[in-house]
């Protein structure tokens, strides 16, 4: 899979920058604000003082910055990270003090699938194994439904193969509060694909968040059958046919391994790999800069950042 650090794909403005993504956060207790130019900008008080993210800003200006910094005056920042999105000249973040964080709290590479290609040509851009997989499960006779604002029944059924998957997996799983908060902000763009064998047994999970033309595939679950026929290839394969069908141009496979992050993403390579078989274009976002504004924590952070 070939690297890129910018792409014709770009969206015009990623999920983490929508209406949607900040009022998903304010269910969180993150406040957010947006700027004159359209930067979201999330923040919460601690009793140490504030802390300030910024995540894929489309682009972001020195005036931006500029008022960025004003405005975070009133919650007395700790901090405040920024994760520039592809393209962004990051030498506006350097002038103004912001230094390269090795701590991102998005994944920092992802890999695009360009929805607007033929399905032959998005077949073909699958691997060989990726195709012979698709092909096992559907010799199985699976089963595939897709659920719009999907109900809560069927959210409680897949998040029993989620956590299963990362207790196999010894990965960390986010509350199902959490995904039933991402449902009842996002609605009717958010999606769930499930995968089922002739029995009736579930097989895997695909969930889904969508922002203009853009798809961010958020999270998935496998179950112990699934994993042995591999059901897991032809719910994504299908789930691309399903979103290209709705007229969606691009799918974030959101998160692959990434060698500059080897702290964060080295249990990453399983996943990367049955990501990276379905052909898509490897995306590398800049390093995240951070700017400490609390003098005491200026000086910790010369031995260990904090996290948000």
């Amino acid at each position: 899979m070939e690297t890129s650090e910018y792409s014709e794909m770009k969206p015009e403005t990623d999920i983490r920058q929508s209406d949607k993504w900040a009022q998903y956060l304010e269910t969180l207790g993150w406040k957010s604000h947006r700027t004159s130019s359209g930067v979201n900008i999330y923040y919460r008080k601690t009793f140490l003082g504030g802390v300030v993210k910024i995540q894929k800003p489309s682009f972001i200006t020195d005036a931006d910055i500029e008022e960025i910094e004003k405005f975070c005056k009133s919650c007395r920042p700790i901090f405040i990270k920024i994760e520039p999105f592809i393209g962004q000249d990051v030498s506006v973040l350097e002038k103004r003090g912001y230094k390269t964080s090795d701590e991102p709290l998005t994944p920092p590479s992802t890999s695009y699938i360009n929805l607007t290609k033929s399905e032959e040509e998005l077949w073909k851009n699958i691997s060989r194994s990726g195709r012979y997989s698709i092909r096992k499960a559907e010799k199985m006779g699976t089963i595939t439904r897709f659920y719009q604002n999907p109900p809560e029944e069927k959210l409680n059924l897949y998040f029993e193969i989620v956590r299963a998957t990362g207790r196999r997996k010894h990965f960390y799983t986010l509350p199902i509060g959490d995904l039933k908060a991402k449902v009842k902000v996002f609605g009717k763009d958010s999606h769930l694909a499930l995968s089922f064998d002739q029995d009736g047994n579930l097989l895997g999970g695909k969930f889904f968040l969508c922002h203009n033309d853009m798809v961010l595939y958020s999270t998935a679950g496998t179950s112990d059958i699934g994993l042995k026929t591999e059901a897991g290839y032809e719910l994504l394969w299908k789930s691309i046919l399903y979103f290209k069908g709705l007229g969606y141009k691009l799918l974030d496979l959101e998160g692959i391994y990434d060698p500059r992050f080897e702290h964060v993403t080295k249990n990453w390579g399983g996943f990367s790999l049955f990501k990276e078989k379905f052909g898509g274009e490897r995306i590398e976002f800049p390093y995240p800069y951070i700017k400490y504004f609390n003098p005491f924590f200026r000086f910790l952070s010369k031995f260990s950042e904090l996290s948000l």
